[in-house]
């Protein structure tokens, strides 16, 4: 029998393995600074131990960084208080042209953060936004090796970071940025530009350092249909995803692209960017495409993950859940290529309901019964 390692390895090479590989997606690295203090959680991960295989979540611990830029310390103001079961982080920059800010709150129970309030709200805040100077982040990366070495046999550690239009959507919010970009797209492309630059430098730095593996870019999502239609996908995303891409390649990386929605009508392109993964293949009516199809479009050498809606663990009995589980192993498994179970997201809310813990114990249970290969 393969190590976890072993196995994902072997199937992010298109080869294949012992059995599909299980995954609890955020459960392993997102979720690490609360998920331990919940016994109904713990449980779960107790239970997965040698069960399922991680791709552990990982980025450095960066100091006096801004937008993948050094700032001093006198530049950013951050405030904190609560208002009732909420939260609140208000954050201040000062740019040579004055100051932006952004407003986060965290409610008791959901362990995520939601954007109150965007660095740019306007024209101006945009302006503000690219005036600041750019001094490379030079973050340390201790953490990587220490990781890879914690995890040993159980798996991989797996770079996350942001492209340009995630970037660019995150300081405008999603709306504004679409409206932005029917209005002034010039405006959106100095900022793609401008965090491209960043992005890229530090991605460089960190693969320098020998943080060399598999990596996660997330935001191409957002020019996806409905919002936006493929030549908008091959505007925004890929001449500036497949610069990130060909970095990890020469350095011996592997590109694992995330994309929620209906990615059909742009699967095509991001064939043509060579990525070596997609996640998380969402299946209709959240997505719009069946994984066999997925397969067909994409080939062999791209490693499909995913495909098992969060949703299920909430709503779906047992039964739900072994019927998605297997139809997800037989299609994502059919021809060559390699595949991996996993969860299009997990949740995040506590307490973590007693039929939420069992569905995805049950999910873990049905990966090793029917992923035998």
């Amino acid at each position: 029998m393969l190590t976890s390692r072993e196995r994902l390895l072997k199937t992010l090479a298109g080869k294949k393995a012992d059995r599909v590989p299980i995954s609890l997606y955020e459960f392993d690295g997102i979720y690490q600074g609360w998920i331990e203090n919940y016994p109904e959680y713990v449980e779960i991960l107790r239970y997965a131990e040698g069960k399922t295989d991680k791709m552990y979540f990982w980025c450095p611990a960066v100091e006096n960084c801004e937008f993948f830029g050094e700032v001093d310390r006198e530049q950013v103001r951050i405030k904190t208080w609560k208002e009732g079961a909420s939260s609140y982080t208000k954050k201040e920059i000062e740019t040579p042209l004055g100051i932006i800010s952004t407003l986060l709150r965290e409610d008791e129970g959901i362990h995520t953060t939601w954007t109150i309030e965007h660095f740019c709200k306007n024209k101006e805040d945009i302006e503000k936004l690219l005036a600041l100077r750019y001094i490379p982040c030079r973050p340390v990366v201790d953490s990587f090796f220490q990781l890879d070495k914690q995890l040993g046999d159980k798996g991989i550690p797996m770079g996350d970071i942001p492209d340009a239009l995630c970037m660019t959507a995150d300081v405008l919010g999603f709306s504004q940025f679409l409206m932005a970009y029917v209005e002034e797209n010039d405006l959106i492309f100095k900022l793609m530009d401008f965090f491209q630059e960043r992005i890229y430098n530090y991605l460089k730095y960190i693969l320098e350092k020998s943080c060399v593996g598999l990596y996660r870019i997330v935001g191409p999502e957002y020019a996806t249909p409905p919002y936006l239609s493929p030549r908008e996908f091959d505007l925004l995303i890929k001449p500036y995803d497949t610069e990130l891409i060909k970095l990890m390649h020469t350095h011996g990386g592997l590109a694992r692209i995330h994309s929620h929605g209906k990615i059909k009508k742009v699967l095509n392109s991001i064939k043509e960017m060579e990525i070596d993964a997609i996640d998380p293949l969402e299946p209709p009516p959240d997505g719009d495409i069946e994984l066999k199809e997925v397969r067909e479009i994409l080939g062999e050498k791209i490693t499909l993950i995913g495909n098992i809606e969060e949703r299920l663990f909430e709503t779906g009995k047992k039964e739900d859940v072994e019927t998605a589980v297997k139809k997800a192993i037989k299609e994502g498994t059919s021809g060559e290529g390699g595949f991996i179970l996993c969860p299009t997201a997990m949740p995040l809310n506590t307490p973590l309901d007693k039929k939420i813990q069992e569905n995805i114990i049950h999910y873990i249970d049905c990966g090793l019964k029917y992923g035998v290969l």
